[in-house]
């Protein structure tokens, strides 16, 4: 498979999963930050108020053909959570209860 059009032919299940930490900037069109929105990508805080974002290949290549400037910040692989950092049903119910106690609830419950 030594043509590039084969290869880009593969279907994105085939790719690894990975996402990029990336900033997006105006660029040259001066495209307003605030739709960046719209396109429903994965926001994170930061630091110096920059629109920030979890981004896929796929997400890279949307924002840069909406005229947006990409830039990467660092690789970040996709893996499981780790188990002990989920948490049951019965211990988000028991923090719950724990934190409306003393509420008055409808219906006298």
């Amino acid at each position: 498979m030594n043509d590039p059009s084969q290869r880009a032919a593969q279907p994105p299940s085939e790719s690894p999963a990975i996402r990029f930490d990336a900033t997006v900037h105006p660029g040259v069109t001066n495209h307003n930050l605030r739709a960046v929105a719209d396109l429903d990508l994965d926001r994170m805080p930061d630091p110096e108020d920059e629109v920030r974002l979890l981004v896929t290949p796929e997400d890279c290549r949307r924002l840069l053909e909406s005229g947006y400037e990409v830039h990467l910040r660092a690789l970040v692989p996709v893996r499981p959570v780790p188990a002990e950092l989920v948490e049951t049903d019965e211990s988000v119910m028991a923090w719950l209860e724990e934190r409306v106690q003393g509420i008055e609830r409808a219906g006298g419950a």
